[in-house]
């Protein structure tokens, strides 16, 4: 049976000699969800209920988005119709979409767009989910540098235990 650390040496020695380009992969996401979220909440207000246990603006992938669900929950909490009527006021200054889309329109797409209320606990799942994943790989990523870049003076006992910790950490978060 072949050494495992001699197989993952050549592995690595194979891909750092190798002439193509590194693919990156894009972090897991799903604007389609966050939207579906977004236009749901616009709609019917009572649809944050259905995700505010869980489902925070640091979940969503797009800054945007992030933007509206933190404004929509903020003027919701305080006991504020939040419509993209109401909330277009929080978004007139905001960096315009594209060349044809304001925010404020945006507010309105995704009113518009918004199919049910039903599904928003699912889409709000689907959100915090692929933010978890977001954050293995963030951890993953820690590990494999940290690994790479360890001083003398650094134990691979402590940066296990430091990993473990971490890893903990997001499983604890992540019970919804």
């Amino acid at each position: 049976m072949a050494n495992p650390a001699v197989l993952l040496t050549e592995k690595l020695r194979e891909a750092a000699s190798s002439k193509e380009p590194v693919a990156f992969r894009q972090a897991p996401h799903n604007l389609e969800a966050e939207q579906a979220l977004l236009g749901a909440i616009l709609v019917n207000n009572e649809a944050l209920d259905r995700v505010s246990g869980f489902l925070t603006a640091a979940h969503f992938y797009d800054p945007l988005h992030a933007r509206i669900f933190e404004t929509l929950a903020t003027l919701i909490h305080a006991g504020k119709l939040a419509s993209p009527v109401t909330v277009k006021s929080f978004f007139e200054n905001a960096e315009p979409i594209d060349q044809h889309t304001t925010v404020p329109q945006y507010l309105g797409r995704l009113a518009a767009n918004a199919t049910t209320v039903i599904n928003a606990a699912e889409y709000g799942r689907t959100i915090y989910d692929l933010a978890t994943r977001r954050a293995l790989i963030v951890i993953g990523e820690d590990m494999v540098n940290g690994a790479y870049e360890a001083g003398v003076d650094s134990s691979p006992r402590a940066q296990i235990d430091e990993a473990e910790g971490r890893l903990y950490s997001l499983a604890e978060q992540n019970k919804y």
